[in-house]
């Protein structure tokens, strides 16, 4: 054999050690892979209403691997004082480079009407305990499919509608051709925060006839679990509006009335501002004298 192919045949020989020896490197990187680690890295509130609280967790993901891993979805239960309340999965598709971090968004919705009708308990409460249990699948070399479980447990305001109700409705001034009358509402706030009641727009029935129809705009505080009273002063003309009127005033039958309109309310919550509740009450009241 000449020198030259010698030559040539040590080089092949030694391309493919190096090639045996890249293989087998590659080859131990997949034997040797560790399971993703990841923990909850932050959780917020990110809205807040009447009708229900938005909470998103935010997720940290850190491959320790030469290789990258997919994620291949998650799924969670989330549990309101003791109990699973929420449960959902998702098919979210991500890579996590090699040696890398990525993070993952668990949105929560909680519907306060959902959570009072569940537990009854919990109409009473300002708020309770959450614990989100969340597994995070992967698919890895050799390992396969591989779910690595985390929790994170909190707390979270629980908020209750405030309630508007008829006081009373007083006769203060009556002669043969006009009335006047003041009706009280009462605001009955059942949460732990404060509220200001910035505007009411209301229309007053009774027997189907309006007797008081505006617009106030005076600021009014109610405490947290307080009460607070809105004056509403009306004038009943009796020539323009009917001598009916005049008997039902000054009878002692209860009337039927029909309360409607809006109250715009404001709390001391940063993200539970500015708010308006609608009125629609039908019952009946008898008049003060």
């Amino acid at each position: 054999m000449s020198a030259t192919k010698t030559l040539i045949m040590w080089k092949i020989i030694s391309i493919l050690i190096v090639l045996m020896l890249m293989s087998c490197a590659a080859l131990q990187e997949m034997i040797n892979i560790d399971k993703p680690t990841a923990k909850v890295k932050n959780v917020r509130l990110t809205g807040l209403s009447l009708d229900k609280a938005d909470l998103l967790f935010e997720l940290d993901i850190f491959n320790p691997n030469a290789l990258s891993v997919n994620l291949a979805g998650f799924d969670y239960d989330f549990f309101l004082g003791g109990s699973s309340f929420l449960k959902g999965q998702q098919d979210k598709q991500l890579t996590i480079a090699s040696k890398g971090n990525s993070g993952v968004e668990v949105p929560v919705s909680l519907a306060f009407k959902e959570i009072y009708e569940t537990y009854q308990s919990l109409k009473h409460q300002d708020s309770t305990d959450y614990k989100l249990s969340c597994g995070l699948v992967f698919d890895l070399p050799v390992l396969g499919k591989t779910r690595i479980p985390i929790s994170k447990s909190g707390n979270v305001p629980l908020i209750k509608i405030p309630k508007i109700n008829i006081g009373s409705l007083k006769l203060q001034k009556l002669s043969l051709t006009s009335a006047d009358l003041l009706l009280k509402l009462e605001v009955d706030n059942p949460n732990n925060f404060s509220l200001a009641l910035n505007k009411l727009d209301y229309d007053f029935a009774v027997n189907n006839q309006t007797w008081a129809k505006g617009l106030t705009q005076d600021i009014l505080s109610i405490k947290d679990k307080g009460k607070s009273t809105v004056s509403i002063p009306m004038s009943i003309n009796f020539v323009r509006m009917g001598r009916t009127i005049y008997q039902a005033i000054t009878g002692d039958n209860a009337l039927n009335y029909h309360l409607q309109g809006a109250i715009d309310l404001n709390t001391s919550v940063p993200l539970l501002k500015n708010f308006s509740l609608p009125l629609d009450q039908n019952g009946q009241i008898k008049i003060l004298k």
